[in-house]
């Protein structure tokens, strides 16, 4: 299957509905997204104040939290590459700590850099925890792991997502660059990647300055202090506009569709690599989830593979997520302690992959689900009454009564201006659970819809289930 790319702006306005109320619903002070294809930001949009008294823009930065890993994770690979560690090295190697104390008291073994980039080292997860350790200075990390290091899992184990393990990645960086983590990591990917709009502190270049972080108390959003840069960085410490962040995305997810490392400051196997599931987390009826290294990885039967990383900080929370055979991708960045853009951001995807799907085969349906939907499609362009009634179940009417269908579906049309006939199926992006089930798009000059029917047990079926939305 492929993904029509030209597609994508069609989905601009079924998009910004999961983001536009987001201020207004108290979530979050400001919010801002973009949605980008290998040829950069397709389209984008900010709600809310920054701090700055107007809304976001694409160069306004935010911090992202988590989402540094990623930039952690693709240093420790340059590394790797040429030859100063390897990802089977023992942590002990590079930093000195008290005790390794595993789950029944006795001592483990040290957890490997793989371990550590992967969060199978067995360390428990410490999101308040490490979240407010950033500024530690190298000579304060030591005192604190003096004492010794507790682990809910032996090394290797199972997944469980640990800070602290990339904080003594950001000390293994460091011993094997000869420099600080920040420069190194500036040095190595930052400048050669040419991302603008990336830094560790609010002296960040973003043209729009730097969103002020908020914590909501009752019914106000309090503005917090920053932290400074300091041992914890590597966990979460970077600010980034959205347009360098959509850069930073797409330079990982470029290394699906070149093999062309010329030029480049880590390879393109190595990028795979931290897009691939080393570390299983879970998985469900149509899908499986993992960790990589620094980045999270699912795997549809839908979609195929989905790369992304959630971030949370005082102050802050972001998303980024993309496609990897499409290079399509949505992120969301917000100033709202732990404000969860996940949510909207993986919709947002989901949206798009859906409306711009092109299968290889047309999917197997009943012949009368294929008539059901050009039936639609005809009611959708000039309401007939005796056609929907022909059409559809006597629920319809029951569930909602089809004048406001009429009235809503025109809206629509209006809205996005179809062609005058279908499309055939399998350009229509079409998608089925079920012979008895079919989703599909309908596209527009300015938008597309998509449509969702079911039909019912009866012999002959009839539609039992519309669905029309934008895009």
């Amino acid at each position: 299957m492929r993904h029509d790319i030209e597609r994508v702006a069609l989905t601009r306005a079924a998009v910004d509905a999961l983001f536009a109320d987001r201020v207004d619903r108290r979530i979050t002070p400001s919010t801002i997204y973009a949605v980008f294809t290998p040829s950069g930001i397709t389209f984008a949009d900010g709600y809310g104040d920054s701090g700055s008294g107007r809304a976001p823009t694409l160069d306004t930065a935010y911090r992202i939290a988590s989402c540094t890993k990623s930039f952690t994770a693709a240093t420790l690979l340059i590394m790797v590459e040429r030859g100063l560690v390897s990802l089977d090295d023992p942590i002990s190697r590079f930093v000195q700590t008290g005790p390794l104390i595993g789950p029944d008291g006795r001592p483990v073994d040290p957890p490997t850099l793989r371990h550590l980039v992967t969060m199978s080292a067995g360390l428990p997860t410490d999101d308040p925890w490490a979240d407010r350790q950033e500024s530690l200075t190298g000579d304060q990390f030591t005192a604190a792991l003096a004492p010794g290091i507790r682990f809910t899992a032996r090394p290797g184990d199972r997944y469980e997502y640990s800070n602290l393990g990339f904080a003594l990645l950001g000390q293994v960086i460091e011993k094997a660059s000869g420099r600080g983590y920040i420069p190194t990591v500036t040095d190595e990917l930052i400048t050669p990647l040419g991302l603008q709009g990336i830094g560790y502190d609010t002296g960040v270049a973003a043209p729009d300055g730097v969103a002020a972080g908020h914590r909501r108390t009752d019914d106000h959003w309090t503005p917090l202090p920053f932290s400074g840069p300091g041992a914890f960085s590597p966990i979460g410490g970077i600010f980034a506009t959205p347009r360098a962040l959509a850069r930073w995305v797409g330079w990982l997810a470029a290394a699906f569709s070149t093999t062309d490392d010329h030029g480049q400051p880590l390879g393109h196997l190595s990028r795979r690599l931290m897009q691939t599931i080393h570390t299983p987390i879970e998985a469900t009826a149509d899908a499986r989830s993992g960790y990589g290294m620094g980045l999270v990885v699912e795997e549809s039967d839908r979609h195929g593979t989905i790369v992304g990383h959630s971030g949370g900080y005082p102050g802050f929370g972001a998303h980024m997520r993309w496609h990897a055979a499409s290079g399509i991708g949505v992120l969301g960045l917000e100033n709202g302690t732990y404000s969860q853009p996940a949510g909207p951001v993986t919709r947002a995807l989901r949206t798009i992959l859906d409306a711009v799907v092109v299968p290889d085969v047309e999917p197997t349906v009943w012949p009368e689900t294929r008539a059901a939907r050009l039936g639609v499609e005809r009611l959708l362009r000039s309401w007939d009454d005796q056609l929907a009634e022909e059409l559809f179940a006597d629920n319809v009417a029951l569930d909602d009564s089809l004048e406001s269908r009429r009235t809503r579906w025109a809206e629509l049309v209006t809205e996005i201006e179809p062609a005058d006939e279908p499309a055939a199926l399998i350009n229509s992006s079409p998608i089925s659970r079920t012979p008895a089930h079919l989703a599909w798009s309908v596209p527009g000059r300015r938008g597309s819809l998509r449509c969702e029917i079911t039909l019912t047990p009866q012999n002959p079926p009839r539609v039992q289930t519309v669905r029309i939305s934008r895009g």
